[in-house]
Protein backbone atom coordinates (compact mmCIF):
# COMPACT_ATOMS: atom_id res chain seq x y z
CA UNK A 1 0.00 0.00 0.00
CA UNK A 2 2.71 2.24 0.77
CA UNK A 3 4.37 1.45 -2.27
CA UNK A 4 1.47 2.63 -4.27
CA UNK A 5 1.13 5.87 -2.28
CA UNK A 6 4.78 6.40 -3.27
CA UNK A 7 4.23 5.30 -6.96
CA UNK A 8 1.63 8.27 -7.07
CA UNK A 9 3.43 11.13 -5.23
CA UNK A 10 6.51 10.56 -8.16
CA UNK A 11 3.25 10.55 -11.39
CA UNK A 12 1.64 13.67 -9.81
CA UNK A 13 5.40 15.29 -9.31
CA UNK A 14 6.24 14.25 -12.71
CA UNK A 15 3.05 15.38 -14.17
CA UNK A 16 2.89 18.54 -12.42
CA UNK A 17 6.58 19.40 -13.98
CA UNK A 18 5.08 18.54 -16.92
CA UNK A 19 2.34 21.10 -16.84
CA UNK A 20 4.50 23.77 -15.54
CA UNK A 21 6.91 23.00 -18.68
CA UNK A 22 3.67 23.42 -20.62
CA UNK A 23 2.09 26.74 -19.35
CA UNK A 24 5.54 28.56 -19.08
CA UNK A 25 6.10 27.51 -23.02
CA UNK A 26 2.66 29.33 -23.76
CA UNK A 27 3.25 31.94 -21.54
CA UNK A 28 6.74 32.50 -24.05
CA UNK A 29 4.95 31.38 -26.67
CA UNK A 30 2.32 34.70 -26.49
CA UNK A 31 4.94 36.99 -25.02
CA UNK A 32 6.81 36.09 -28.42
CA UNK A 33 3.30 36.82 -30.49
CA UNK A 34 2.84 40.41 -28.41
CA UNK A 35 6.75 41.32 -29.37
CA UNK A 36 5.93 39.94 -33.07
CA UNK A 37 3.09 42.29 -33.21
CA UNK A 38 4.27 45.30 -32.16
CA UNK A 39 7.53 44.80 -34.38
CA UNK A 40 5.01 44.45 -37.03
CA UNK A 41 3.10 47.72 -36.38
CA UNK A 42 6.36 49.77 -35.28
CA UNK A 43 8.13 48.46 -39.07
CA UNK A 44 4.97 49.37 -41.23
CA UNK A 45 4.97 45.53 -42.13
CA UNK A 46 1.07 45.25 -42.57
CA UNK A 47 0.77 47.41 -45.25
CA UNK A 48 3.78 45.78 -47.23
CA UNK A 49 2.22 42.69 -47.15
CA UNK A 50 -0.85 42.81 -49.31
CA UNK A 51 -3.50 39.78 -49.93
CA UNK A 52 -0.96 37.35 -51.03
CA UNK A 53 1.25 37.76 -48.55
CA UNK A 54 -1.73 37.51 -45.92
CA UNK A 55 -2.56 34.34 -47.67
CA UNK A 56 1.31 33.56 -47.32
CA UNK A 57 1.15 34.29 -44.01
CA UNK A 58 -1.94 31.92 -43.24
CA UNK A 59 -0.99 29.29 -45.07
CA UNK A 60 2.50 29.02 -43.26
CA UNK A 61 0.61 29.13 -40.24
CA UNK A 62 -1.24 26.41 -40.52
CA UNK A 63 1.80 24.17 -41.34
CA UNK A 64 3.76 24.76 -38.48
CA UNK A 65 0.66 23.71 -35.97
CA UNK A 66 0.72 20.70 -37.88
CA UNK A 67 4.64 20.53 -38.21
CA UNK A 68 4.43 20.96 -34.40
CA UNK A 69 1.93 17.66 -33.94
CA UNK A 70 4.37 15.68 -36.27
CA UNK A 71 7.73 16.49 -34.93
CA UNK A 72 5.96 16.19 -31.67
CA UNK A 73 8.79 13.29 -30.87
CA UNK A 74 11.59 15.75 -31.49
CA UNK A 75 11.38 18.37 -29.05
CA UNK A 76 14.30 20.62 -30.71
CA UNK A 77 11.83 20.82 -33.71
CA UNK A 78 8.53 20.72 -31.99
CA UNK A 79 10.05 23.88 -30.17
CA UNK A 80 11.36 25.99 -33.38
CA UNK A 81 8.17 25.48 -35.06
CA UNK A 82 6.09 26.15 -32.19
CA UNK A 83 8.30 29.66 -31.34
CA UNK A 84 8.28 30.03 -35.78
CA UNK A 85 3.92 29.76 -35.20
CA UNK A 86 3.67 32.20 -32.52
CA UNK A 87 5.98 34.75 -33.62
CA UNK A 88 3.94 34.77 -37.76
CA UNK A 89 0.61 34.37 -35.23
CA UNK A 90 1.63 38.57 -34.02
CA UNK A 91 2.18 39.39 -37.49
CA UNK A 92 -1.29 37.67 -38.25
CA UNK A 93 -3.17 39.79 -34.94
CA UNK A 94 -1.39 42.95 -35.33
CA UNK A 95 -4.06 44.59 -37.58
CA UNK A 96 -6.45 44.03 -34.50
CA UNK A 97 -4.75 47.41 -32.92
CA UNK A 98 -6.08 49.16 -36.10
CA UNK A 99 -9.69 47.77 -35.88
CA UNK A 100 -10.45 48.10 -31.80
CA UNK A 101 -9.25 50.51 -28.90
CA UNK A 102 -6.30 49.17 -26.64
CA UNK A 103 -8.60 49.20 -23.97
CA UNK A 104 -10.81 46.77 -25.58
CA UNK A 105 -8.04 44.28 -26.18
CA UNK A 106 -7.10 44.47 -22.50
CA UNK A 107 -10.07 44.12 -21.45
CA UNK A 108 -10.86 41.08 -24.24
CA UNK A 109 -7.53 39.31 -23.41
CA UNK A 110 -8.00 39.88 -19.20
CA UNK A 111 -11.76 38.27 -19.94
CA UNK A 112 -10.17 35.46 -21.50
CA UNK A 113 -7.10 34.67 -19.55
CA UNK A 114 -10.10 34.58 -16.93
CA UNK A 115 -12.31 31.94 -18.03
CA UNK A 116 -9.01 30.00 -19.07
CA UNK A 117 -7.85 29.95 -15.94
CA UNK A 118 -11.38 28.88 -14.30
CA UNK A 119 -11.79 25.99 -16.74
CA UNK A 120 -8.11 24.99 -16.19
CA UNK A 121 -8.67 24.85 -12.30
CA UNK A 122 -12.20 23.00 -12.71
CA UNK A 123 -10.18 20.52 -15.63
CA UNK A 124 -7.62 19.82 -12.92
CA UNK A 125 -10.10 18.90 -9.65
CA UNK A 126 -11.27 16.01 -12.27
CA UNK A 127 -15.09 16.52 -10.93
CA UNK A 128 -15.87 16.55 -14.93
CA UNK A 129 -14.17 14.48 -17.38
CA UNK A 130 -14.25 16.73 -20.51
CA UNK A 131 -12.37 13.80 -22.35
CA UNK A 132 -15.35 12.60 -22.94
CA UNK A 133 -16.60 15.39 -24.91
CA UNK A 134 -13.92 15.45 -27.23
CA UNK A 135 -15.71 14.34 -30.29
CA UNK A 136 -18.61 17.24 -29.68
CA UNK A 137 -16.27 19.52 -29.06
CA UNK A 138 -14.41 18.56 -32.45
CA UNK A 139 -17.08 19.03 -34.88
CA UNK A 140 -18.30 22.13 -32.54
CA UNK A 141 -14.72 23.84 -33.42
CA UNK A 142 -15.21 22.46 -37.46
CA UNK A 143 -18.95 24.15 -37.26
CA UNK A 144 -17.28 27.21 -36.32
CA UNK A 145 -15.04 26.97 -38.78
CA UNK A 146 -17.55 26.37 -41.67
CA UNK A 147 -19.64 29.13 -40.76
CA UNK A 148 -17.55 31.62 -40.27
CA UNK A 149 -15.71 30.90 -44.01
CA UNK A 150 -19.17 30.80 -44.97
CA UNK A 151 -19.74 34.58 -43.30
CA UNK A 152 -16.95 35.98 -44.58
CA UNK A 153 -16.98 34.89 -48.21
CA UNK A 154 -20.86 34.82 -48.74
CA UNK A 155 -23.69 35.72 -46.24
CA UNK A 156 -21.43 38.62 -44.58
CA UNK A 157 -23.60 39.23 -41.72
CA UNK A 158 -23.01 40.78 -38.46
CA UNK A 159 -25.74 38.98 -36.81
CA UNK A 160 -24.51 35.74 -37.96
CA UNK A 161 -20.76 36.53 -36.93
CA UNK A 162 -22.25 37.47 -33.24
CA UNK A 163 -23.86 34.15 -32.90
CA UNK A 164 -20.09 32.55 -34.39
CA UNK A 165 -18.81 34.34 -31.84
CA UNK A 166 -20.79 33.16 -28.87
CA UNK A 167 -20.75 29.29 -30.20
CA UNK A 168 -16.72 29.79 -30.58
CA UNK A 169 -16.11 30.71 -27.15
CA UNK A 170 -18.22 28.09 -25.32
CA UNK A 171 -16.12 25.50 -27.79
CA UNK A 172 -13.10 26.78 -26.27
CA UNK A 173 -14.15 26.96 -23.12
CA UNK A 174 -14.66 23.13 -23.33
CA UNK A 175 -11.60 22.36 -25.23
CA UNK A 176 -9.40 24.40 -22.71
CA UNK A 177 -10.74 21.75 -19.99
CA UNK A 178 -10.34 18.62 -22.47
CA UNK A 179 -7.07 19.88 -23.40
CA UNK A 180 -5.94 20.23 -19.99
CA UNK A 181 -7.41 17.12 -18.85
CA UNK A 182 -5.32 15.21 -21.76
CA UNK A 183 -1.75 16.71 -20.83
CA UNK A 184 -1.56 13.74 -17.76
CA UNK A 185 -2.34 11.33 -20.45
CA UNK A 186 1.36 13.21 -23.33
CA UNK A 187 2.87 13.82 -19.67
CA UNK A 188 3.20 9.71 -19.49
CA UNK A 189 3.53 9.22 -23.66
CA UNK A 190 5.41 11.40 -25.18
CA UNK A 191 5.81 13.96 -22.73
CA UNK A 192 6.09 17.25 -25.34
CA UNK A 193 5.50 20.38 -23.57
CA UNK A 194 5.72 21.95 -26.92
CA UNK A 195 2.87 20.63 -28.45
CA UNK A 196 1.13 20.71 -25.11
CA UNK A 197 1.39 24.32 -24.72
CA UNK A 198 0.50 25.16 -28.56
CA UNK A 199 -3.03 23.20 -28.05
CA UNK A 200 -3.37 25.55 -24.78
CA UNK A 201 -1.79 28.41 -26.52
CA UNK A 202 -4.62 28.44 -29.24
CA UNK A 203 -7.38 27.74 -27.12
CA UNK A 204 -6.82 31.03 -25.40
CA UNK A 205 -6.16 32.83 -28.37
CA UNK A 206 -9.42 31.78 -29.97
CA UNK A 207 -10.96 32.59 -26.94
CA UNK A 208 -9.42 36.36 -26.82
CA UNK A 209 -10.74 37.18 -30.64
CA UNK A 210 -14.01 35.45 -29.94
CA UNK A 211 -14.53 38.24 -27.16
CA UNK A 212 -12.72 40.72 -28.65
CA UNK A 213 -15.34 40.72 -31.91
CA UNK A 214 -18.25 40.18 -28.91
CA UNK A 215 -17.53 43.05 -26.68
CA UNK A 216 -14.80 44.84 -28.30
CA UNK A 217 -15.10 48.58 -29.31
CA UNK A 218 -14.36 49.82 -32.72
CA UNK A 219 -12.18 52.79 -33.40
CA UNK A 220 -13.64 55.49 -35.18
Amino acid sequence: MNRIYQMERVETRDFNAFLSKVFLNMFLGLLLTAISAYMTLAIGLWAKIGTFGLIGFGIASFVLVILTGVLRNNGIFAGITFYLFSALEGVMLAPIFYVYTGASIITAFASAGFLFGIMAILALTKKVDFRKFGTYLFVGLIGVVIASLLNVFLIKSAGFGIVISVITVIVFLGLTAYDIQRLEEMAYTDGNAFFGALALYLDLINLFLALLNLFGERRD
